[in-house]
């Protein structure tokens, strides 16, 4: 059995690490847009604010621990076409080639997209409506802790 997981979030990962404890002997792929998986997106005010010293610290599990594990990660791969009937899911990788992977099972589990607040509106949390939104680690490596 191979299961693909679309995502190297909580869902994508979970997911993972469930089919390789169900079945030990299950292929398990995971496609990972980033070369960050398992990052804890929602710990990134603690890293701002100082309370984690380092941006990497706010990773749940490390690259060699998941792929222990026994799953294969598809780091700076994005999911492009899934091909439900064939049961194959056309993927980019790093370098930009394309690559058609098959799968007995398929998990999407992506996240969701933020809603952003207008600018100046109630919602925006300032009243100049600075906001910030991110999903994925590669943003908030640049951002740094907030001086106290």
């Amino acid at each position: 059995m191979h299961m693909v997981a679309i995502g190297g979030s909580d869902a994508g990962i979970s997911a993972a690490l469930r089919a390789r404890e169900a079945d030990p002997g299950a292929e398990v792929t995971v496609v990972v847009a980033d070369a960050y998986p398992n990052f804890s997106i929602c710990g990134i005010p603690c890293y701002v604010s100082g309370e984690v010293p380092h941006w990497r610290n706010l990773a749940h599990r490390t690259i060699a621990g998941l792929e222990a594990a026994g799953m294969a990660l598809r780091l700076d791969t994005t999911a492009r076409r899934i091909d439900a009937q064939g049961r194959k899911l056309l993927v980019t990788g790093p370098d930009g080639a394309e690559d058609l992977t098959s799968y007995d099972q398929l998990v999407i589990g992506t996240g969701a997209v933020p809603a952003r607040p207008s600018p100046g509106s109630a919602r925006s949390g300032r009243a100049t409506g600075c906001t910030c939104c991110t999903r994925w680690a590669t943003p908030s490596r640049s951002w740094a802790p907030w001086p106290r």
